[in-house]
């Protein structure tokens, strides 16, 4: 089960070059959430949608995707195939990512 309080504290203080992973059981899927989905959709080409649950934009990646980020990143932190925390070269902060929020929310939330 995904712990909402952990992705908020992780998107928090998120510092600009790291990207965080979710594993859902369920889907079969990774999930990276806030600034994470953001920087995830600038190294490759995944689903997005906005998750109500935690008020924020969510990137869906196949292991294909994990994989191809494991290739261009380091790898900082893995936990039995449920968490994975990977640190970018360069800080790419939030200059476009509020936009790209408020877009994601009207693309994709409340339906």
């Amino acid at each position: 089960m995904l712990n909402k309080e952990l992705v908020e504290q992780n998107e928090c203080g998120n510092d600009g070059k790291t990207v965080n992973l979710y594993y859902d059981q369920m889907a079969g899927v990774y999930l990276a959430f806030g600034l994470s989905a953001y920087y995830t959709t600038m190294l490759v080409n995944v689903f997005t949608s906005y998750s109500e649950l935690v008020g924020m934009p969510v990137a869906l990646l196949r292991r294909v995707h994990v994989k191809m980020l494991r290739q261009s990143l380091q790898k900082v932190e893995h936990r039995q195939k449920d968490f994975y925390r990977f640190e970018m070269d360069t800080v790419i902060g939030e200059a476009g990512y509020e936009r790209w929020k408020e877009q994601a929310l009207e693309m994709y939330g409340r339906l």
